[in-house]
């Protein structure tokens, strides 16, 4: 009985990891054993994700995330209405293969409306890597782990109720808050000060 009791505990405990779905290395920011997780659920194609990943997470990272404060992962979300989001994700999800993702990502967000309207993605890409680096994303992109990745984080932005972009979800003690839009930093600001003081 003490083995099926343990074994039990086990399967609840692998089962419990297994719906946390851990963000790639590089996709997250910070330590894992800061007191407020962060995931931000955004299409790189949506304008209100440029405004909150430009104007908020930005300072968001320097003043919590690289003082221990909050663990930031990036969440792949790309809205069916956004023609060239899907390959928007497939690149930055490739970039991480050659450890530039998080300057890929604000390429994709600083140059959105070119490539959005035209949907030559890899000319925004080129502008931030070496020749090197964008011959290997190239290779990279048409590998179905890249498009597999972005279909875990979508699948975890539905089963987490997820319905706009940009969407953030803290969680904070083992409670969530979900938040949504491009908030202004200082109400953000606010309310992370709010959740560490709990």
């Amino acid at each position: 009985m003490k083995y099926i009791l343990a074994g039990f505990l086990l399967l609840s405990l692998a089962a419990h990891a297994a719906a946390q779905k851990p963000a790639p290395a590089g996709k997250a920011l910070g330590a894992t054993t800061a007191p407020v997780t962060l995931e931000v659920f955004s299409d790189y194609q949506c304008p209100s994700c440029k405004a909150l990943y430009e104007d908020t997470l930005k300072q968001l990272i320097t003043d919590y995330v690289y003082k221990g404060k909050v663990y930031l992962i990036h969440r792949d979300f790309p809205l069916a209405n956004h023609a060239h989001s899907r390959a928007a994700a497939i690149y930055a999800n490739a970039s991480l293969r050659v450890n530039k993702y998080e300057l890929v990502c604000a390429a994709l967000f600083r140059q959105q409306a070119a490539w959005a309207a035209d949907g030559k993605i890899d000319d925004a890409i080129a502008t931030v890597l070496t020749p090197a680096e964008m011959q290997k994303v190239r290779a990279l992109i048409k590998d179905p782990q890249m498009a597999a990745e972005m279909e875990q984080d979508i699948a975890l932005g539905v089963k987490a109720n997820v319905r706009q972009t940009p969407t953030m979800i803290f969680t904070n003690h083992g409670r969530s808050y979900p938040v949504t839009g491009a908030v202004n930093y200082a109400i953000l600001r606010k309310f992370i000060d709010d959740l560490l003081s709990k």
